[in-house]
This record gives structure tokens, sequence and C-alpha cells, in this order.
């Protein structure tokens, strides 16, 4: 999320927001030292299979979703039988409420993944920042 920027003068009343960061971002600072870099490596390496594990679940969910989309898209919306058609509407809006419902979605899993996907990142991030240090100390660049 990109902060904020205005220009001029503070308008009477502004009251800047907080920027919010991943508690990651602290935690896993620049990497200064071999030590550091090992324990961040060690940490990308751990958490790269509960991130797999937890993608693939995840994955799971959303084809299972896409198929059952499928499924309901054939279902008639409309039925020359009262009671055919009032069956189908119930399934339809039955439908509708499992996708919203955040435990159906297994929405706990879904945010897990996507944070460890971010910190993933990020410390893979500091990882290549810190060999392409190494890489310019070694060459004699510094």
């Amino acid at each position: 999320m990109k902060p904020e920027i205005l220009s001029g003068h503070m308008p009477s009343g502004h009251v800047p927001k907080p920027i919010m960061l991943p508690d990651y971002v602290a935690k896993y600072p620049v990497i200064w030292t071999d030590d550091e870099w090992e324990r961040s490596k060690a940490v990308l390496q751990d958490q790269f299979s509960e991130y797999k594990e937890l993608s693939a679940e995840v994955q799971a969910v959303l084809r299972k979703f896409d198929e059952l989309d499928a499924v309901m898209s054939r279902l008639p919306h409309h039925s020359g039988n009262q009671q055919e058609h009032e069956r189908i509407s119930r399934i339809h809006e039955e439908f509708k409420k499992k996708k919203k419902d955040p435990t159906f979605l297994e929405k706990k899993k879904k945010e897990r993944c996507d944070y460890l996907k971010n910190k993933l990142s990020h410390i893979k991030q500091r990882i290549q920042e810190y060999d392409k240090v190494m890489n310019w100390v070694v060459q004699g660049y510094s």
C-alpha cells in the first residue's frame, strides 16, 4: 500500500493515516552477516514447505468452487413446475451463502497462505540483496 502524498499546505482537520507494516518487515531487516543469512535461509526453507501445503489446499478448494460454479450454471433458473423451481432456487441461494461463508472458504488458510507468500518473498529478497552485495565484495567493488 502506497502512502498518500500531499503537496502544499496540510489541509485543516487532516489526520494522517498510519502505515501498517507486516511483522516480518521488522523481523527480517537488511542482512549484514553470514549468521543472519543462515537464519533467514533456514526460515525460508522451513516455512516454504508449510506454504506449499497450504497453497495446494487453497487451490483445491478454489478448483472445487469452479467445478460447482460450472454445475450451478447448468441448472435451469426457471422451471414450469413450481416445486422444481423452488428447489432449484433454494440450491442457488444455498450455494451463494456457502461461497460467502468464511469457514466454508477456509478463509484462515487463505489468509495464512497469502501472509506466508508475502513473508517468504520478503525474506528471499533480503537474501538476494545480501548475495548481491557479497558478490560485489568478493569481486573487489567494496
